[in-house]
């Protein structure tokens, strides 16, 4: 190991992983940690982007290196990074081949929980040789947080997530536990899995008060429409039955990064709050 290298622990790889004392230019092929990037001040270190990173603005006139499972070798090795930055889930196979090949990789755990996206934080800092860098954000994160306990009425909840195919969530994903720590109740809290494709006759069955939509994001998707396409899939019962629709803007509930935490649980809170009295509900908008 030559001088100003470090050598980091990567419990997602199960190496350590070389990097340089200073990381300088920084690749993120995660939206959540391109957000973590950024709220630890170091957005000016990111030269290269996924697809699906858009948050926060500005972020979109970096060069584009691949998708979320796959990169382009050639505009990887032109960017020629410090740090390659991943997460775990439906990108480890794409960590592993990079790291094999000797690009420097380090791969980040999806969070089980709220407290999860606040550890990745503080990884990412470590990783990039700022650990000071996460003092900061780490409070008002945890404000943040603190700031939405307990808020909202305990509504049966159901969350679905476009993915290209329709996705909720259980026990093993922070959603769910960031959902519960706002006061609501997610029908699928005793399903132990983090992500998963429901059954549509066990959806039939539901009787939700709250349906919360997270739509892929600028596929202009509202209320109306939302409705529809539920409707179609034989849901529109649960309408019927007063449950009331709240459809973000996309990649709010997806999202994972800190973000989530300063402004897409606060925003969930406004606008579950409004839905259930007398205001018309929400649709998309500006977190």
């Amino acid at each position: 190991m030559g001088p100003g290298v470090r050598r980091i622990p990567c419990p997602a790889l199960g190496a350590e992983v070389e990097l340089p004392e200073h990381v300088d230019r920084i690749v993120s092929l995660s939206p959540s940690l391109t957000d973590a990037v950024f709220r630890l001040g170091l957005g000016s270190r990111l030269v290269g982007r996924s697809a699906w990173c858009w948050r926060p603005g500005g972020v979109e006139e970096l060069p584009v290196v691949g998708s979320y499972t796959g990169v382009r070798r050639d505009r990887l090795e032109e960017l020629a990074p410090d740090l390659v930055l991943t997460t775990s889930g439906v990108q480890e196979e794409l960590a592993r081949k990079l790291a094999g090949e000797g690009v420097p990789v380090y791969q980040l755990p999806l969070p089980v929980t709220p407290w999860g996206i606040l550890e990745n934080l503080t990884t990412t800092a470590v990783v990039c040789g700022e650990p000071g860098a996460a003092h900061g954000p780490l409070e008002a994160l945890w404000a943040a947080l603190s700031g939405c306990r307990g808020v909202l009425p305990p509504l049966e909840t159901y969350v679905e997530i476009d993915l290209g195919e329709a996705v909720t969530v259980g026990a093993g994903s922070y959603l769910l536990w960031s959902l519960e720590w706002l006061g609501l109740r997610p029908v699928t809290r005793e399903d132990p899995r983090a992500w998963f494709s429901p059954d549509g006759r066990w959806l039939e069955e539901l009787a939700p008060r709250l349906v919360l939509y997270d739509p892929q994001p600028r596929r202009g998707s509202t209320i109306e429409t939302v409705r529809e396409t539920l409707a179609g899939r034989g849901l529109g019962s649960w309408f019927e039955r007063g449950a009331v629709l709240v459809v973000t803007e996309g990649d709010v509930l997806a999202h994972h990064g800190p973000w989530l935490l300063e402004e897409g649980l606060p925003w969930i809170v406004r606008t579950v709050q409004q839905a259930m009295g007398d205001a018309p509900p929400v649709s998309g908008g500006d977190p």
